[in-house]
């Protein structure tokens, strides 16, 4: 009769420990994934991490429950605190650490963008001037047709980037298209610029933008954003 009783407990505990896994498990899952995930997984994951530490405190208070002796009772606890308040801590730094690792990532992203921008803007406005100069006649052609040349059917709104591919969102939009004067914006729809409330040529806001502005005079830049 002792056997089966002793063995009866053993088998509540095992059902019990179990129990008590699959909840944190549910619980912690259930607060992931119910949570708006947006941009950022930071939030879901801070809600996952507070359900977590509540259900450790549940369980702390569940194995350290009487007739346990108060002794092993208080060191378990104040090991479980020294534990917790390092993960805390450590937590934090990670979140810190992963902000500060996708803002350096974004300026690098940047400063590489502008250079594309700054280096593949020029070259049409160039070659039109240079066209256009060579002409036999002087002004037989304007500025707008002899780019027109080089872009058949471009207009205002055109953009004349290449795509390198899926990754590339870079686009040069010809923004003016006058006889005497050629407007070329450029803009990343997915880097910010230096200004989060600059107005973009799209109508995005705070992105990366760049002007070239080509007359009979040559070309004039300006880093809008």
């Amino acid at each position: 009769m002792e056997k089966e009783s002793v063995t009866i407990e053993i088998k509540q505990e095992v059902s019990i420990t179990l129990l008590w896994i699959v909840a944190g498990v549910i619980l912690v899952t259930a607060t992931f994934f119910l949570i708006p995930q947006g941009k950022e997984l930071w939030p879901a994951i801070n809600g996952a991490g507070i359900a977590a530490f509540i259900y450790l405190i549940a369980l702390l208070a569940y194995v350290l429950r009487k007739p346990l002796p108060t002794r092993p009772r208080l060191v378990v606890g104040i090991i479980a605190v020294v534990v917790i308040g390092c993960t805390a801590f450590s937590w934090e730094r990670m979140q810190d650490q992963s902000y500060w690792q996708a803002d350096l990532l974004m300026k690098i992203r940047a400063v590489i963008g502008r250079g594309i921008m700054i280096y593949e803007m020029p070259p049409p406005l160039l070659k039109t001037l240079d066209m256009y100069y060579r002409q036999d006649t002087k002004g037989a052609k304007t500025l707008a047709e002899v780019f027109r040349q080089l872009y058949p059917g471009a207009t205002a709104g055109t953009n004349i980037h290449k795509s390198e591919g899926e990754w590339d969102k870079t686009t040069v939009i010809v923004e003016t298209l006058e006889p005497d004067r050629i407007v070329l914006v450029s803009q990343e729809a997915f880097v910010p610029g230096r200004d989060s409330t600059f107005r973009n040529y799209n109508g995005q806001t705070g992105m990366l933008q760049e002007e070239f502005t080509l007359t009979e005079r040559g070309i004039t830049h300006v880093s809008e954003n």
